[in-house]
């Protein structure tokens, strides 16, 4: 059996693996991976990868996974690398820009007598850069909150999936980017359709809440995905309750009102409720009858990645309900609200966990091409 070592100079955290597992690929061999090191402060989203099992990984998996047909394991150690390459052949990545040199898996397979070989990736032009730039000839566009820098380079999996299924749907719409920290509510005046994306950098929160604010105030349809479904119903707060006031915890500890809050800390009328403090990893909602959501996956449960900390606040969800906020999916025994929707919208649909990270070329995600489908009354 053979250890095979890809050496990948990229130093783009959305690439992480990806020349590998199209190696893996070619090969019909395993892929495993090292623990990597990537700089958080200039890339907050560099692990954003949620492995099927639980934990985060290098956001780049998520490109692996699509060209691999399967989920990605964590990153394994030297020893369980070489356990695997003594029965089979093996594909690893090896990415000197995120801290990893091979040094220990040479010398282990040299000691172990197991074959070892090298190839250089192919430049970052090559096949294993899925996400291409979508034609700019319409008038109208997607509005993508967040940098394009973060979606190309960083995090890709939003990008992807919204590319996915306008290619599914042979729509001839561009995609813009729009940075989160910019204020001008202008830069939205063209928009079919807004993208509220996930991610853990906080200095996004105000800005996709400007966005929300304006989607609700124009009509305009709107998805949010996990960070973009708190911001969302957090602009829904404000401008539908006329609570100016409201904001995530996690965004302003201070705030008077807090529409998410931590789930570790939640408290019911019998005690402490037994919530995970950090929940990651693949799991089934409950879809509520009768709501856009359930129409759309024609399901009693939906099967989708989560990762957070945070949840909608019990203290807030009944007021929303009342100003006909929609609770869509919910899980631990409807305590966690996964999913939000507003009936007197075009589309307003927000969900907790990350459909962006199931989806393959062929299958986008149902709620993606829902989105999609409602933009075209706007083109």
């Amino acid at each position: 059996m053979t250890l095979h070592l890809v050496i990948d100079h990229t130093a783009r955290p959305a690439r992480f693996g990806a020349a590998a597992a199209v190696a893996a690929l070619r090969r019909g061999a395993g892929f495993m991976h090292l623990p990597a090191m990537f700089n958080l402060a200039a890339h907050p989203d560099a692990e954003q990868y949620v492995h099927a099992a639980g934990g985060l990984g290098p956001s780049g998996l998520y490109f692996a996974e699509r060209i691999l047909g399967r989920p990605i394991a964590a990153a394994a150690s030297v020893p369980e690398i070489l356990s695997e390459a003594r029965q089979a052949d093996v594909v690893v990545p090896i990415h000197p820009s995120f801290g990893q040199d091979g040094r220990l898996l040479r010398e282990g397979a040299l000691q172990a007598g197991i074959p070892i070989d090298e190839e250089i990736a192919a430049p970052e032009e090559a096949e294993a850069a899925p996400v291409q730039a979508w034609p700019t000839q319409p008038s109208r566009s997607i509005c993508l909150v967040g940098r394009e820098h973060d979606h190309r380079n960083v995090y890709p999996a939003a990008l992807a999936s919204l590319q996915d299924a306008i290619a599914a749907l042979d729509l001839a719409i561009a995609i813009r980017f729009i940075d989160p920290r910019d204020s001008d509510a202008a830069l939205y005046e063209d928009a079919a359709g807004i993208l509220l994306p996930g991610g853990s950098d906080m200095g996004n929160v105000p800005g996709q809440i400007r966005a929300a604010r304006f989607a609700l105030a124009r009509g305009v349809p709107v998805l949010g995905l996990c960070l973009g479904m708190q911001t969302m119903t957090t602009a829904f707060a404000q401008s539908v309750l006329g609570d100016g006031m409201v904001n995530l915890a996690e965004a302003d500890p201070e705030a008077r009102t807090k529409s998410f809050v931590a789930m570790a800390g939640d408290i019911t009328a019998d005690g402490p409720a037994t919530l995970p403090e950090h929940r990651t990893g693949d799991a089934n909602v409950d879809l509520v009858a009768g709501t856009r959501l359930a129409a759309l996956m024609g399901t009693q449960t939906m099967r989708v990645r989560c990762n957070h900390r945070f949840h909608l606040a019990p203290s807030l969800r009944r007021d929303l309900q009342e100003a006909g906020l929609v609770v869509s999916a919910t899980s631990f025994a409807g305590r966690v609200v996964d999913a939000v929707e507003w009936p007197g919208h075009p589309f307003f649909l927000g969900l907790q966990g990350h459909p962006e990270l199931a989806p393959t070329t062929s299958a986008p995600h149902p709620v993606f091409l829902a989105f999609l489908l409602a933009t075209r009354d706007n083109l």
